[in-house]
């Protein structure tokens, strides 16, 4: 069904999409087909294509996908930041299930995956950092990125919030690495890791994530520089979110020992 004019806002249309409100110009009667087959099963199983290519422009092309969006090439991205979070929401749902698979599985698996235990205990703290303080990663490295970044970088003259979203582009890739980690590990259940196996993966998850920030950074200013110069700012950027991060964490530390800096039992962020 084509109209003049449209149903939603009643403005004149003269195009595929409203200029107004960005509704359709042609509309469907909902019939039960259409209502199964489109409404109910699209609209449930349907992945915003938008997420898809965010997610493979954050963790391939993290530096040139945010000059692109900061160029103003937005309509293809989903809003960075909202992705982040429903990144965060993936990477508890991942751990949570693998949870509920391990304590179904442990008595029908062999003696040898009873190291599960100590994975689990030992993502009890990172658990804890992603759900109950998610936002803290964003509060926390975007804008210490941005601020490295705006002062490392300064060729392009990008404007701080500018360097907010590259930052934001490489802790989307940050945590879709760190996703499919934890997916790796549910090969776990069927055929068990020893735990130099887990250790050497867990290290590899960590080692890839610190690449990816570095290459993201390559990625966005590389060819302002020249190789010598482009190294020695992604090296300085890591001196100095590495001690930015100290002198919170010492910030932290302080407070709660009551700036004594005795013996603490630490659990992070709780």
């Amino acid at each position: 069904m084509i109209n003049k004019n449209c149903l939603n806002c009643n403005k004149e249309l003269k195009d595929k999409y409203c200029s107004g409100c960005g509704q359709k110009t042609e509309t469907h009667r909902i019939s039960f087909k259409n209502f199964v087959f489109h409404d109910l099963l699209h609209g449930t199983f349907h992945i915003e294509k938008g997420m898809l290519f965010t997610a493979k422009e954050a963790l391939t092309r993290p530096g040139k996908a945010a000059l692109d969006y900061i160029a103003g090439k937005r309509i293809r991205y989903y809003n960075v930041f909202y992705l982040i979070l429903i990144t965060i929401g993936l990477i508890l749902f991942f751990r949570h299930f693998y949870d509920v698979l391990d304590s179904i599985l442990i008595g029908k698996v062999t003696p040898e995956s009873s190291h599960t235990k100590d994975l689990n205990e030992a993502s009890k703290t990172l658990d804890e950092i992603f759900s109950q303080k998610s936002k803290v990663i964003i509060f926390l490295f975007v804008p210490l990125s941005a601020l490295n970044g705006f002062i490392l970088f300064r060729k392009k003259k990008l404007n701080l919030s500018e360097h907010f979203i590259i930052a934001g582009m490489i802790l989307l890739g940050m945590l879709l690495i760190s996703a499919l980690g934890n997916l790796f590990f549910y090969f776990d259940l069927i055929i068990p890791f020893n735990s130099t196996f887990t250790s050497c993966i867990s290290l590899l998850v960590t080692a890839l994530i610190i690449i990816h920030v570095g290459f993201g950074y390559f990625n966005a200013f590389g060819n302002d520089y020249t190789k010598f110069g482009i190294a020695f700012r992604i090296l300085l950027f890591f001196v100095l979110i590495s001690f930015e991060i100290a002198i919170l964490f010492m910030i932290v530390f302080g407070f709660i020992t009551n700036w004594k800096f005795g013996q603490v039992n630490l659990s992070p962020f709780g």
